[in-house]
């Protein structure tokens, strides 16, 4: 279990956001998702629902869909066998890997061929979050960060910062002896 994250596997920030989306999606506030809840949140962002449709999403939730079964659900779903493991999906983009680029339109054509194709604007969003160089390649590592949770590296303060920070205050300690000698000469 990753730091910030309950028993389910979501962290407490995930939690807040799936309680307000459901508040938003609640339309008359009774603490339940009903299809006309689920109509309304659809038609909002545009997509016309069946009632085949909404009936299967309800049906998906096994019971009344409350916040808390709702959030049940989803880490089923998360926890299900449905859900590709974090190696997999490295393993899958390192079939592409080139000397640690990908060459985006190989990728590209994959992505719109093979498996859930994508359609070209969702290739043109994905695409756009990355850094293409001239030879048309991707960093692999700009892929997966996208596709999969990448741990953050800790950076270590090195030893080395600690003795320049310390060097300069001996250089004061010999500016001072010189300053001292020069008096003595002085006299």
């Amino acid at each position: 279990m990753g730091k910030g994250q309950n028993e389910g596997g979501f962290s407490e920030d995930q939690l807040q956001m799936y309680k307000d989306c459901f508040k938003l999606m609640d339309i008359n506030k009774d603490g339940q998702l009903d299809k006309n809840d689920l109509r309304g949140a659809f038609d909002n962002v545009g997509v016309l629902m069946s009632e085949g449709e909404l009936d299967g999403l309800l049906g998906e939730i096994g019971g009344a869909c409350t916040y808390d079964n709702m959030v049940k659900m989803f880490q089923e779903k998360m926890a299900g066998e449905g859900n590709d493991s974090d190696d997999l999906i490295v393993q899958a983009f390192k079939a592409y890997d080139q000397e640690g680029k990908i060459d985006s339109k190989m990728f590209q054509h994959a992505l719109m061929t093979w498996g859930d194709k994508m359609t070209k604007a969702e290739i043109d969003d994905i695409f756009g979050e990355f850094e293409i160089d001239e030879d048309y390649m991707i960093k692999t590592k700009d892929i997966v960060g996208l596709f999969v949770a990448v741990k953050e590296e800790v950076k270590v303060v090195e030893e080395v910062a600690v003795v320049e920070e310390a060097a300069p205050a001996e250089d004061e300690d010999a500016d001072a002896k010189k300053k001292k000698k020069k008096k003595k000469a002085a006299k």
